[in-house]
Parts: structure tokens; C-alpha cells; sequence
């Protein structure tokens, strides 16, 4: 065990709802970790079967649990957590994930390394990529609206944030994918460093929160916050260029969806999404007639040639 006094405190973030099933795999895996330096939020948002109950077994010192007396939603408890954090750095772990072992020290050891980097994000092995690779804002954007690889795609337990920074703007509660929100929205401003993993293991089931998102619905809330993002103050808004082509990219993306839905009759639905879109008839037939001037940094690269940076 490494000497808590010399390490950076980590705030490890486990919020719950009906997650009795799980639970007790995502509290052993984070209390079983080799990292000394950890403060442990685990927040209930008013669980309606047994999980209450299974949390209140543990009665680690490192571990802060409180249990919302109403629903709360989920990002208004991720949000009511990370006020609650004290750490350098921050990392959810969800009450149906896993950590391994070595996941915080791990995460720590590349942050420390990459001062400048707003968050690391584990990704799998790439055999054009040699990992890890820190991207600027540029760079990461072209990467993720005409990449091939689209790093910045992940789940929240693969993301360990710079805690200053989450908390500057907290995360959004207005749209049903907030994790994508706030990882663009960091990576407008700030460099994200993309490590080598795994060190934790997210857990997908059926009956989740990401896996009820209706596609129409989810992709006109992205379309949403991508458009506010390529408004503000950051320095993605200050490319024309980047900002010119990304949306073009978004109506086309607007033009499969409502093609999507007039192939299958949902006229109704289609009229209001064409609407809230901003698309027009006349847009129906230009799908893929775009030409992108903007190309992604890892294009043509190989095995034999992989994009790589020095290692730190």
C-alpha cells in the first residue's frame, strides 16, 4: 500500500438507484484498490429495494454515504456528489461497475505526468495508435466528427477528471446524456490524455439508464449542446472552419434520422423532429454529397507507421 501522506487525494463517486443486485461488486472493487489517497461518496438516490440496506454494511472510515429522501434523477446526484468532493481528482464508479486493482493508482500516475490534460479516458488496444496520446481541442474535435476512432466515446467509469474542472460548470441536467455533454464540453477549452487500459470494467445491462435514450430524441439533445458548445467561449467556437464543417456534418446526421423515421412511418414524429432539426425537404437528397476539408489526425496511419507521441 503506497503512503496516503505523499499522493494526491482521489475522490472515487459510486451513485445508486435499485442497484441491490451490483452494489456490493462496485463498493469491494474501489475499497480493494492499492491507492491509500481515496475519499469514498457513495450516494443513494432513494433506492426503492435493498440497496440502502447493502451500503450500510460497510463501514469503511474512507466512505461518505448519504441516501436522498426523494428522487433526485441522475445527474442532479452526480452533481450533488461532486460538490461533496474534496479530491484532486474524481472518478464515478456506478453501482452496477468495476474497478480493478490498480485503476486509481494507475489513472493517478498519468495525470500527474499530464498536467495540462482535463481528464484521462482508458481506451482498448488500436494498431495504428500507441497510447497514450494527449489531444488539444482541435485536434480531438476533427478527430471525433471525421475520425474513425472516436476517442472521446466512452463510459463514465472509463473517464478519471481533473476534479477543478468538472466542478467549474457541474454537469448538465437537461439532457439524458450527460456524460457525452461534459466530455465535449471540457475537451472545447482543454487537452484530454488518452491512456492504455483496462482498469475499470463498466458494466452494461439492459435495463440502464443510456439503454431507454430514444434515437430521435438523443441525437436532437446532442445536436443541442454541440451547437451551444460551438457558440461559446472556448477554442473550438474559434475555429470558423471546424464550426462550418461540424455542422454540416450535423444536418446530415439530421437527414438519416428523419430518413430513418419516414421509412417507417412515423410521419408524425418525423414532422417535429425535420422541424426542431432545422432540416428542409431540399436537404433530403444531399446526404453524403458533403466534402470535408477537415481530416482526422490518426488519417493514414498503419501498423507499420502508428500515430505515436513521446512517452512522458
Amino acid at each position: 500500500m503506497l503512503d496516503a501522506e505523499e499522493l494526491p487525494l482521489v475522490t472515487v463517486v459510486t451513485v445508486t438507484y435499485n442497484s441491490a443486485k451490483f452494489v456490493r461488486d462496485a463498493i469491494g472493487s474501489v475499497l480493494r484498490q492499492n491507492y491509500s489517497a481515496i475519499e469514498y461518496i457513495i450516494g443513494d438516490d432513494s433506492s426503492t429495494d435493498e440497496t440502502w440496506a447493502v451500503i450500510s454494511e460497510y463501514k469503511d472510515e474512507r466512505i461518505v454515504a448519504y441516501r436522498n429522501e426523494t428522487n433526485l434523477g441522475e445527474y442532479h446526484n452526480r452533481n450533488k456528489a461532486l460538490s461533496m468532493a474534496r479530491g484532486k481528482y474524481f472518478i464515478f464508479i456506478d453501482g452496477d461497475d468495476i474497478m480493478y486493482p490498480h485503476a486509481v493508482s494507475t489513472f493517478v500516475i498519468y495525470m500527474e505526468k499530464y498536467p495540462e490534460a482535463c481528464m484521462a479516458i482508458q481506451k482498448g488496444y488500436y494498431n495504428d495508435l500507441v497510447l497514450p496520446i494527449l489531444l488539444g481541442p482541435i485536434e480531438l474535435y476533427k478527430n471525433y466528427f471525421f475520425g474513425k476512432h472516436n476517442l472521446l466515446m466512452s463510459s463514465f467509469a472509463s473517464n478519471f477528471f481533473r476534479t477543478e474542472l468538472l466542478r467549474v460548470g457541474k454537469l448538465a441536467t437537461q439532457y439524458y446524456s450527460g456524460d457525452d455533454e461534459i466530455r465535449l464540453r471540457l475537451a472545447a477549452s482543454n487537452p484530454v490524455l488518452f491512456v492504455p487500459g483496462w482498469m475499470t470494467w463498466p458494466r452494461e445491462t439492459p435495463g440502464q439508464a443510456s439503454s431507454k435514450i430514444p434515437v430521435d430524441k438523443g441525437f436532437l439533445q446532442s445536436f443541442e449542446y454541440i451547437s451551444v458548445i460551438l457558440k461559446g467561449d472556448n477554442m473550438i467556437a474559434a475555429d470558423a472552419k471546424l464550426c462550418r464543417e461540424i455542422n454540416m456534418i450535423l444536418k446530415e446526421q439530421a437527414v438519416v434520422n428523419l430518413l430513418h423515421m419516414i421509412k417507417n412511418c412515423q410521419f408524425k414524429d418525423a414532422l417535429s423532429f425535420k422541424k426542431r432539426a432545422g432540416v428542409k425537404w431540399s436537404q433530403l437528397n444531399t446526404i453524403n454529397a458533403t466534402k470535408f476539408k477537415n481530416v482526422d489526425v490518426f488519417d493514414g496511419r498503419s501498423p507499420g507507421s502508428p500515430y505515436r507521441q513521446d512517452f512522458r
